[in-house]
Formats: C-alpha cells, sequence, structure tokens
C-alpha cells in the first residue's frame, strides 16, 4: 500500500488505505492530535528542527532562525543554493532533512502500525501542475535521500479530481452526463486550476492553468501590511525572524476568520512585548486581497474557453462536473465568496480541503481502487537554436504545454541534424507560454547548458566549459537529440553522435 504525501507549501499532510478507508495520519502534538505537519523548519543551538518542533521554537520565541514555507524555495531558488541563516544547509538537503523529519513522525502516527519502517516507505506523491523539471526533480530526489520509495507522481489537481469521484459517486456514473471537472487548487504558496475528464474510473488531465507564487502565504501579506501601517512600523524595523513569526499570527487570524466576521483581529503582544492588538476591517482587507483572486479569476475564464477544442461546450452546466475548491487556501472566506458570485451553483467546496490532495494520491496508489490517470505536459519546454547561419536565436519547442503521453505514460520526442561547430551548447527554457511567432513568454525558467562535443577529439575529455567554439573542419558529424517526458514530469535528455556512438544522457534539472 502507497503513503498519499502531499508536500504542502504551508502543510504536508499523509493518507493511507487501510480496508478500503482512506485515513489520515495524525500526530500527537502536546496531547492534542493534528491531521497536519508544518512545513516549517527553525534553527536553534546550531540544529535544524522541523515541523511541529520548528513552530513550537518560532511561536516561542526561541528559534534563532526560522522559514515557515520551505517548499517555496522550489519556485524561485536552485537546489545547491546554501541558506547561510539556516546552518549553511542546501536547498535539496533541507528538503531532504524536512522530508526525514516526516518519516519519522509517521512511526508515531496512528498509521505507524501499517507501515514498515525497516525499508523504504512507497508513496505517491503530488506536485502542483504548474511546477518546473528542476522542481519536481528536486523534490523526487528529496524523498529518496529521505527513504522513501515514489512509485507514482501526479499534478496536485489531479489527485483532488480523485477525491472528488470517489466521494460523489453518481458523477461517475455511467448515466452521468458529467464529462469533466475543473479543480480551484489554491495552497500555501501556488495556485493551480486545471480541468479533468470523468470516464468510469479514468482520469486524464485536458488542460491546465497556473501561479507559481500565489497562495495562502500572500494573503498573510497582505495582512501583516495592514498590521504595520496600523502600528506606524516600518518594514526596515522588522528583523527577519519577527517579520517570520508575526506572519505565522496573522496565519492564525485569518486561519480563524469567519464568514461574518467584521473585524480581524491579531495580537500583536504575543510577539511584541507591549504591543496592542491590531483589529484591521475585513471589508478594506477583503479589497486589499481583490487583485490576488482577480489573478486566479482570468486563468479560470482562460481554461474554461481552451475547452472548446477538447469538443466541450463551456457554457453546459450538465457537462461540468463541478468547480471544486481545494487547498488551505480556499478556507479564506474572500475566495469561495468571490467564486460563488461567478459561478453559482457549479462550486463545490472539498469536504476537508487541506486534505483532498493527499486522500486523492491515496487512492491514486491503492491498487484495489482501479485508478487510471493520463496526466498531460504542463509547460512549454525547449531548446534554443542558432539560424540564418548563427546571426539569429531561435526557440525550438521540443514539449508543447498540453502534449499527450502514451498508455505507459512516457512521451518521447526526437531531433537529428549535422553539426557545423566543435562544441555544442545545448541551452534549455521552459515557459507557461508561446506568443504568436512561437517565442517563450510568461513565466520563464532557463535551465544551465549542457555540453556536447561534436568534434570527436573533445568527446570524452574534461574541461568542455573552456573550450573555444569554432566552426568544424571535414565532415559533419550526424548528431541525434532524444527526449523523454516521463510520468513523473521529469524531462531526461540523450544526445548521441551516431557515428562514434558517444552519449550523454542527462536528467533536465540536474544540471
Amino acid at each position: 500500500m502507497s503513503l498519499g504525501i502531499d508536500f504542502g507549501t504551508t502543510r504536508t499532510v499523509v493518507a493511507l488505505g487501510i480496508d478500503g478507508r482512506y485515513v489520515l495520519a495524525h500526530f500527537d502534538v502536546d496531547g492534542e492530535y493534528h491531521d497536519f505537519v508544518p512545513s516549517m523548519v527553525a534553527l536553534h543551538d546550531g540544529e535544524r528542527h522541523y515541523g511541529w518542533d520548528a513552530a513550537h521554537l518560532l511561536r516561542s520565541g526561541q528559534a534563532q532562525a526560522a522559514l515557515r514555507s520551505i517548499k517555496r524555495l522550489l519556485a524561485d531558488t536552485p537546489p545547491d543554493a546554501h541558506l547561510e541563516e539556516l546552518g549553511g544547509v542546501c536547498v535539496l538537503d533541507l528538503l531532504a532533512e524536512f522530508l526525514a523529519a516526516l518519516r519519522a513522525a509517521l512511526a508515531t502516527s496512528n498509521l505507524a502500525e501499517h507501515l514498515d519502517f525497516d525499508q523504504p516507505l512507497c508513496a505517491t506523491v503530488a506536485l502542483p501542475a504548474n511546477s518546473t523539471t528542476q522542481q519536481r526533480y528536486t523534490t523526487l530526489e528529496a524523498f529518496r535521500r529521505a527513504g522513501f520509495c515514489v512509485e507514482l507522481v501526479l499534478n496536485e489537481p489531479t489527485a483532488a479530481a480523485i477525491e472528488f469521484a470517489h466521494q460523489d459517486r453518481s458523477t461517475l456514473s455511467p448515466r452521468s452526463p458529467k464529462r469533466y471537472m475543473v479543480v480551484y487548487d489554491l495552497g500555501g504558496g501556488t495556485f493551480d486550476t486545471s480541468a479533468i475528464s470523468l470516464q468510469g474510473q479514468r482520469f486524464e488531465l485536458l488542460d491546465s492553468e497556473g501561479i507559481a507564487r500565489l497562495g495562502g502565504d500572500d494573503f498573510d501579506e497582505v495582512i501583516y501590511d495592514g498590521c504595520l501601517e496600523a502600528t506606524e512600523r516600518s518594514p526596515q524595523s522588522i528583523s527577519a525572524l519577527l517579520r517570520e513569526r508575526l506572519l505565522e499570527l496573522c496565519r492564525d487570524a485569518k486561519e480563524a476568520l469567519r464568514p461574518q466576521s467584521k473585524k480581524l483581529l491579531i495580537d500583536l503582544g504575543e510577539v511584541i512585548d507591549g504591543a496592542e492588538p491590531v483589529g484591521l476591517d475585513v471589508k478594506e482587507l477583503f479589497e486589499r486581497c481583490q487583485p490576488l483572486m482577480d489573478r486566479t479569476l482570468a486563468l479560470i475564464d482562460r481554461l474554461f474557453d481552451g475547452l472548446i477544442r477538447f469538443g466541450i461546450d463551456p457554457e453546459s452546466v450538465r457537462e461540468l462536473g463541478g468547480l471544486y475548491l481545494v487547498g488551505g487556501g480556499v478556507s479564506f472566506p474572500i475566495v469561495s465568496r468571490t467564486l460563488r458570485e461567478r459561478y453559482g451553483r457549479k462550486l463545490k467546496l472539498a469536504p476537508q480541503p487541506h486534505a483532498s490532495t493527499a486522500v486523492g494520491l491515496a487512492i491514486a496508489g491503492d491498487p484495489a481502487a482501479g485508478v487510471h490517470v493520463r496526466e498531460a505536459v504542463t509547460r512549454h519546454f525547449g531548446v534554443w537554436r542558432e539560424v540564418e547561419g548563427g546571426a539569429q536565436k531561435r526557440f525550438d519547442p521540443i514539449f508543447s504545454k498540453g502534449d499527450r503521453s502514451g498508455e505507459d505514460g512516457v512521451l518521447e520526442v526526437k531531433r537529428a541534424y549535422r553539426a557545423v561547430h566543435n562544441l555544442g551548447h545545448l541551452r534549455f527554457l521552459e515557459c507557461s507560454d508561446l506568443d504568436p511567432d512561437g517565442q517563450p513568454q510568461g513565466d520563464l525558467m532557463p535551465w544551465g547548458a549542457l555540453l556536447f562535443p561534436y568534434a570527436r577529439e573533445l568527446q570524452g575529455a574534461d574541461g568542455l566549459d573552456a573550450v573555444e567554439v569554432v566552426p568544424l573542419s571535414g565532415a559533419a558529424p550526424e548528431i541525434e537529440e532524444r527526449y523523454r517526458y516521463h510520468r513523473d514530469g521529469r524531462v531526461s535528455v540523450e544526445v548521441r553522435d551516431l557515428g562514434t556512438g558517444f552519449v550523454v544522457e542527462r536528467w533536465v534539472g540536474s544540471f
């Protein structure tokens, strides 16, 4: 049996199938049971602590440094970057340490008797649909280092769709006219919206849109800014550690807010000696948050508009299984209020928004459930090519957003050409969109160059980065590039000299 692990920006939730039920892991924290672990790290006496230990150190003021949402590091920090404020640990090792701490916490949870800790724990994990190849590579490598065996990887909205269909069986009835559903997934740090087809126990990702840095943390920032304004404090007067403590306080206040609340109360005295409580007007707060909501609405509209190419009428209520709200961020009242004003009865709120993805992952990893998933490419991936004799560079899209893999979950693309220089610098790039001319735009993520020696005397040599690129003399070697988009969303590249058989193989994101 495979654990369903939703490694979230602010909370990590674990579920397991037991006798046909899908049970959440519960953790004993000073006599109180919680169904999540905070995705957090804190430094104390030179040692890093994770999860609930980190939360206690941060709240009690004992932490020397802290980071509340460690998953956000994946969005904009290289895996080998070192975090000096947290003891100089690199990002990849930090993530692996957190997941190892999660594994240790599971040994004292309610799921412990069903797990064999002498072996790597089998897991089905999820990633944001909009995550880059490097994010996927780094996350899976961290799980491996922490003692997990990842058997299946899904996009987070797909896992939520599986959970929805499991608890609403009528949606999958052969007589049901429902053809698809749309998932609105607002977590702590990322936003994804995806359309997923519903055909029995087969779930196929049709299309997706996302924002890499938009989630509940951003609402916390709005509340934090309001507190500073209300108390006439400048951001420069707040230390990095105090800022983390205040943001945690703002998150607690946000999660305690009710739809009928008129004021949001933040007791700053909990972290600042002598500070008075601050009361923020909820109506004004929602107005400040509205631009964030508008960004998500624009992507939902774009998603619905694109469904026509799949033969789906986005105006047909009969075909839509629902707009399903998942993720911890959807509990903030402005989210459901804004969406209900636009989509009305189409809206469906998950029974446990923060746990929906983990439960869906556990179902997908349960052989008895008989779930079949077919994902799609969620970002454009390609390589820069020289054209017009090297005078211009042109983006060659290898995998396009929306491309579908075969039944084995692998999509393969080949390129063949004759080299004209002694050394190839293959510069890869991912992006969220292409302009009308096929050039990258939107959210861009460039990767380092993969060096391939076309000149045979360079093949197998070291120090290629110091070699000057010059035109080849003599016969031009025939080169083949082979790209594979794997079931877990990672991309591998293989470059081969067909004459000599010399080959270089890499995972994109590992160089």
